[in-house]
């Protein structure tokens, strides 16, 4: 009899997350552009052929074809395979921590919502409102589902994250972009008040260290702008995953 645990289900876990991962590299391309994401079928954007079934294989065909398009030679970014790998590894993650039910699902919604997000974010330097305002419903309608979270307190991590942000923003005088303050606000809806407070500390603390690296590495100036969106996905991820541990070793730390 299989559970759970039996291996069979994380490959299908991880298959389900690299076709996701395919998706969400069409929706990051396109949504910019804005461009349908229900067609025309996906093409190079070098030569504009159509690509055919066996180019379209998540990570495999990347690799088949050496990171360049068969007609035309064009590199194929890195990114693509990049992002297809760690979805299956988050859908993976996700089964192998909780199984079926809300908090697996609500992990692995969130995590490509992110994913998207991030991508965007830092290719173009925006966040569409077509990923974090269906997000934002979406994540209350998880929550609702999910006993460790519940409306209450998704209700509450939407003021919180988004009101936090927002508030800087105000303090800043535009530091903060609108996009970052939705994306906040739709982990909220995921995460609840106290993992958003994780998501968006753990957000700030890698920006600032990336930053700082960057800066004596003089690849970037004090008044440089830099995406935020690729950390507050990273900690809105870690905060899904391990939000708990995160509070209890912060607590360690600081208090003893």
């Amino acid at each position: 009899m299989l559970t759970r645990d039996a291996p069979v289900f994380l490959v299908l876990a991880a298959l389900l997350g690299l076709a996701v991962g395919s998706f969400l590299n069409v929706l990051a391309w396109r949504l910019p552009r804005g461009l349908s994401l229900l067609g025309p079928g996906s093409f190079c954007p070098s030569c504009e052929r159509r690509l055919t079934w066996w180019e379209l294989v998540p990570v495999l065909s990347y690799l088949a074809l050496r990171g360049r398009c068969r007609t035309c030679r064009a590199r194929i970014s890195p990114v693509y395979p990049a992002v297809e790998a760690g979805t299956a590894v988050l859908f993976a993650g996700a089964w192998a921590r909780w199984g079926p039910g809300p908090q697996a699902l609500g992990a692995a919604v969130l995590g490509s919502l992110l994913v998207a997000a991030a991508v965007v974010d830092a290719r173009h330097r925006i966040i569409p409102d077509a990923v974090t305002l269906p997000g934002l419903g979406l994540g209350l309608l998880v929550s609702a589902l999910n006993p460790e979270v519940g409306l209450l307190r998704a209700l509450a991590g939407v003021l919180a994250g988004g009101g936090l942000l927002l508030g800087l923003a105000a303090l800043t005088n535009g530091g903060m972009g609108g996009g970052d303050i939705k994306l906040a606000a739709m982990m909220g809806a995921f995460l609840g008040w106290s993992g958003v407070g994780v998501a968006l500390l753990v957000g700030f603390m890698s920006g600032a260290l990336v930053g700082g690296v960057m800066m004596l590495a003089g690849r970037k100036g004090r008044r440089d702008l830099m995406a935020f969106g690729p950390f507050l996905a990273a900690g809105g991820i870690a905060a899904a995953f391990w939000g708990q541990e995160l509070v209890g070793w912060y607590l360690r730390v600081f208090f003893g």
